[in-house]
């Protein structure tokens, strides 16, 4: 399935979700009172009140926020695996959405005193099976995922005696810049039209998210070096002697290393920013480090050379 289908696809159960719900507060806005119930206890109470502009307009803005951001994300990883999942997920996250704003509308109808609303907690179990139903069938409908083409292998790069070398590639995330700025507009948004408490979580991923968005990947004689371009820690740094060699890879963001960011595997660690060419590199010790960067191949050639010239040196 191409990206731009997979993207409609991921965009329609929000598009439903968003019209069922100004539907349903339309239809019934003449038995709503001036403040509804909108947050609840886990206990089922009402905990929290919206005025019923207040609630339709957040409510509209959420689903199609939410919408459009996982509607770009195949777009912005096309030709990449994982966007499967993305849709998958984002479709889910449709259902999990509408339902309960849907039903806030329902059970505030003909009351008097707000405060009195009280939220099924059952609903709960309804709503993330119909979320896990919903992902299920978009991940059926998209079919298979693009397969990676191999990677050319990585060879040592030709290097004179005393000759000084060094090869270094910004890579920026396209995927983890759109969460980021959406996480961060949504908290800062919630901050200042709604409580303090509710506002601080996506800000603060938001921004944590922003910090690795792009890298800097460097090597030279001092090895491998990974970096943040906004921030001087936390950083990755590899010297020579630790290392035992260099490769060019391919791999999947989600199914070698279950998502973005730095992930963690046995005897694998990862700075992954997107799925299809990485650097590899292994140490003496067995592990195996991943950075996925563009001309990792060259990246992989000079630290095969710098490293073999190194242990040279040192015997």
């Amino acid at each position: 399935m191409t990206a731009i289908r997979r993207s409609t696809l991921t965009a329609v159960p929000f598009g439903v979700a968003t019209a069922a719900y100004a539907g349903v507060f339309l239809a019934n806005n003449d038995r709503l009172p001036d403040r509804i119930a909108t947050h609840f206890s886990t206990g089922g109470g009402a905990d929290d009140y919206m005025s019923r502009t207040t609630a339709l307009w957040f409510g509209c803005a959420l689903l199609v926020g939410l919408g459009l951001l996982f509607a770009v994300l195949p777009l912005v990883s096309r030709g990449s695996g994982g966007s499967k999942l993305n849709s998958a997920v984002g479709a889910g996250t449709a259902v999990t959405v509408g339902y309960p704003l849907i039903l806030t509308v329902l059970i505030n109808r003909d009351v008097q005193d707000p405060s009195e609303v009280h939220m099924p907690v059952w609903h709960i179990a309804v709503m993330l099976a119909a979320g896990a139903a919903t992902g299920a069938l978009a991940w059926r409908l998209m079919g298979p995922e693009p397969r990676p083409e191999p990677a050319p292998p990585a060879r040592s790069l030709p290097l004179a005696k005393g000759e000084v070398a060094a090869w270094s590639r910004t890579v920026v995330s396209r995927v983890m810049l759109s969460v980021a700025g959406v996480l961060t507009v949504a908290g800062i948004s919630v901050l200042t039209f709604g409580p303090l408490g509710s506002g601080l979580p996506p800000l603060v991923i938001g921004l944590l998210c922003a910090t690795f968005t792009g890298i800097r990947v460097t090597v030279d004689r001092r090895g491998l070096t990974v970096a943040s371009t906004i921030l001087p820690r936390p950083r990755l740094a590899l010297p020579l002697d630790r290392i035992a060699g260099a490769d060019s890879v391919r791999i999947n963001a989600t199914a070698d290393f279950g998502g973005w960011g730095y992930r963690i595997r046995p005897n694998r660690r990862g700075v992954i920013l997107r799925s299809g060419e990485a650097l590899s590199v292994r140490t003496a010790q067995g592990r195996e480090y991943v950075v996925t960067v563009d001309d990792s191949a060259t990246a992989a050639a000079l630290l095969n050379s710098l490293t073999e010239r190194h242990a040279r040196e040192r015997y």
